[in-house]
């Protein structure tokens, strides 16, 4: 089955979000109970130590490249990791989970202009259509159809804070496409430990 689900991308991409929302979900759930950098240095501690053993031989293989570019690693671990998260759990202690996966519509857009930015790629018709379809889809349900509500949108903490988490993780998208050539594990264990250590001295602060 493992096998079987390894090779049919398309249903990976409709689980990642599956478990985005989760976490939305849960972030939500617990905010006010956890403080944000805690939650998240938390989660990546964790997550790092059970990839690890998996890991380990990969990573061991794979350290001259690590270290050969430590710098991209580093702008990865940070962005994707550390910043991203801790901004996703501070968000939703001022917005609704489902204000923040509605939101997440948007990400494909940020993704396009750093794509732009960092790599030169335009995008083609075809997804930039798929962008504004999206978007359309968004404002439909929060307007629940009536555009005189545009008018009464507000955006509050919480939602500004969430467009700029989703403004690093588009960063964070179109420069994974530059990561060096490792085991998906690899990559994984090092990001997740990383972006763990970075986030000590906000966490130290923040007890």
């Amino acid at each position: 089955p493992a096998s079987w689900l390894m090779n049919k991308p398309y249903v990976l991409l409709t689980l990642t979000p599956l478990f985005w929302a989760g976490n939305a979900v849960v972030g939500r759930a617990i905010a006010g109970h956890f403080p944000p950098i805690t939650l998240s240095i938390l989660r990546w501690s964790a997550a790092f130590l059970i990839v690890l053993p998996f890991a380990w031989p990969h990573l061991v293989r794979d350290w001259p490249t690590i270290r050969a570019r430590l710098g991209i690693m580093f702008a990865l671990s940070v962005t994707g990791i550390s910043i991203f998260n801790a901004l996703h759990y501070w968000a939703l202690e001022y917005t609704e989970a489902l204000n923040a996966l509605l939101m997440q519509s948007s990400g494909p857009l940020f993704v396009a202009i750093w794509s732009l930015v960092l790599l030169g790629v335009r995008l083609t018709w075809a997804q930039a259509a798929g962008i504004v379809v999206s978007l359309c889809g968004v404002l439909v349900i929060l307007l629940r159809g009536d555009l005189e509500a545009l008018s009464r949108i507000t955006l509050n903490k919480g939602d500004i804070i969430y467009l700029v988490a989703l403004a690093v993780f588009g960063f964070y998208s179109a420069l994974s496409v530059k990561r060096p050539a490792m085991h998906n594990l690899s990559f994984l264990a090092f990001t997740f430990g990383l972006g763990a250590l970075c986030l000590i001295p906000a966490f130290l602060l923040e007890l």
